[in-house]
């Protein structure tokens, strides 16, 4: 992953990170760089691993309650770990 699409994403996480209703833009756009066919496996994993787990959780806290703060916070920043730890 180049330096410049890192800090794009970046920026993207940092603009939607505050606000809970946000979830599924984030979401998105870990899939789109699921789909990024230039990036690495290691990268690719770590993601799978974020959707598959902290995702999951936030989802299911969300069904049982209004708020799923933080779960929310916990895929948020699993995200940008992953994103700047590649």
């Amino acid at each position: 992953m180049t330096n410049e699409h890192r800090e794009e994403i970046m920026n993207f996480i940092r603009q939607y990170r505050s606000n809970e209703t946000n979830f599924e833009k984030l979401y998105l756009k870990l899939e789109e760089e699921l789909l990024d066919k230039d990036v690495d496996t290691e990268y690719v994993a770590s993601l799978l691993e974020l959707k598959e787990k902290q995702a999951v959780t936030y989802r299911q806290a969300k069904k049982e309650g209004i708020s799923a703060w933080p779960e929310f916070e916990n895929f948020v920043s699993g995200f940008e770990k992953t994103v700047t730890g590649h």
